[in-house]
């Protein structure tokens, strides 16, 4: 497969108080019809949280950047509750510009088979804490969620993190 055949995800892996950023290579749709994760990617972050838990976060850095998530206390309209109120939600980060928000989310049509989808309200909020904190406008984030600073972590990894962006498919850097 070349470079051209597929497109490189970078994406957060968030677990208890760190944050790693990986990449991931997603197939190109127009050759692959069902690009899916591959699992491999699965199980590397699986072991990026089982080093975590572990305390190893020299090998939890050797999967990528390594960040420390600070909690600001940041409390909108006089510490009113941020999340709405639905019965089936789940916590969705929103990552940019060294910050990230941890908001609920509801699941749509959960019990369909091609799996729950997030509902158009929820995306325009997660689009609208993304462009906040992009402006670096921590309040209009904190209206959403709760809002983490991100630290990088100052450890050394025990190997150099797995960066398919830094290659060209021959194994040369990219210049």
């Amino acid at each position: 497969m070349s470079r051209r055949d597929i497109e490189i995800l970078p994406h957060m892996v968030y677990h208890r108080g760190y944050a790693v950023r990986m990449e991931t290579y997603i197939p190109d749709p127009n050759i692959d019809p069902f690009p899916v994760v591959p699992v491999f990617e699965l199980d590397r972050m699986e072991d990026v949280r089982n080093a975590i838990d572990r305390g190893y976060l020299d090998f939890a850095a050797a999967y990528g950047d390594l960040y420390r998530m600070t909690p600001l206390d940041i409390s909108p309209n006089g510490g009113a509750a941020a999340a709405p109120p639905y019965e089936r939600t789940r916590t969705h980060m929103v990552e940019a510009g060294g910050y990230a928000v941890a908001m609920q989310i509801e699941f749509a049509h959960p019990g369909s088979p091609w799996g729950a989808g997030i509902p158009l309200p929820d995306s325009e909020r997660a689009q609208a804490t993304h462009q906040a904190l992009k402006r670096g406008d921590l309040q209009t984030a904190a209206q959403y969620g709760k809002v983490y600073r991100l630290e990088p972590v100052d450890v050394v990894p025990v190997v150099k993190p797995w960066r398919p962006s830094e290659r060209h498919s021959e194994g040369e850097p990219v210049k």
